[in-house]
């Protein structure tokens, strides 16, 4: 009998030990104050890590934020399986959101979220307080980010074109001829009043400025705008 209580008697302190860890675990993590500075960098953190090159520390600490969050109310919510699942699943929309065009699985997915930490908080008014003043600290980071840091999301960037297409960044829709102003040509084939003209070894559609140029005469190009290029007898 006394061999059995040897046995017993460490496993029970060690289990009470842990129980009691695990109590004050679940009780500072609840407490309301925590509770919000844990959401609050989950969020902060978030949209900082979006921003971010690579992985970050506050990245990482974003997550282990969260995790310590769920991880207290999960142990005292009467909505555990319910906020587990919603936790899980918009997260999973979020994620998904940023492969495919459209914004409707990230709207689910965030509405998804944000209910889930209202019923995991089991006071859902002062979450909802919670939650409104991390959105606004939320919007408050994202402009001093995008205004006053210009910085771009480095993610998104990989799907969008962001380079200029304009004519001053160098990009046409068509082949720029416009040097071939004052050059001079030889028609390939008669203008009636359009046809083509030869201009060292490359054959250039034209279009004549009066009716009509035989074949095998020498033209001067005296106009370019975009692809129409037109010519007229070169004068003796």
């Amino acid at each position: 009998m006394e061999g059995i209580l040897m046995a017993v008697i460490p496993t029970f302190i060690h289990t009470f030990q842990f129980g009691s860890i695990l109590a004050d675990f679940r009780d500072v993590v609840t407490m309301p104050w925590v509770a919000f500075i844990l959401l609050a960098i989950f969020f902060l953190g978030l949209i900082y890590q979006l921003f971010s090159e690579h992985v970050s520390s506050i990245g990482l600490l974003s997550i282990l934020s969260i995790i310590v969050f769920y991880s207290g109310h999960l142990l005292i919510s009467d909505y555990s399986g319910i906020s587990l699942v919603l936790f899980i699943i918009g997260t999973i929309f979020i994620i998904v959101e940023f492969f495919i065009i459209g914004a409707i699985l990230g709207i689910i997915g965030s509405i998804m979220l944000l209910i889930s930490i209202l019923l995991v908080g089991n006071n859902v008014a002062l979450f909802s307080l919670f939650l409104l003043a991390i959105i606004i600290l939320a919007i408050i980071e994202w402009v001093i980010l995008v205004k006053f840091k210009k910085r771009k999301i480095p993610f998104l960037n990989k799907f969008i074109l962001t380079d200029a297409t304009d004519a001053e960044s160098g990009y046409t829709s068509f082949d720029d001829r416009s040097y071939l102003v004052g050059e001079q040509a030889e028609t390939a084939t008669a203008l009636r009043p359009s046809g083509i003209i030869r201009y060292g070894d490359e054959r250039i559609d034209a279009v004549a400025e009066g009716a009509f140029i035989e074949s095998g005469n020498i033209v001067k190009i005296i106009h370019v705008e975009g692809t129409r290029v037109v010519v007229r007898p070169l004068e003796d």
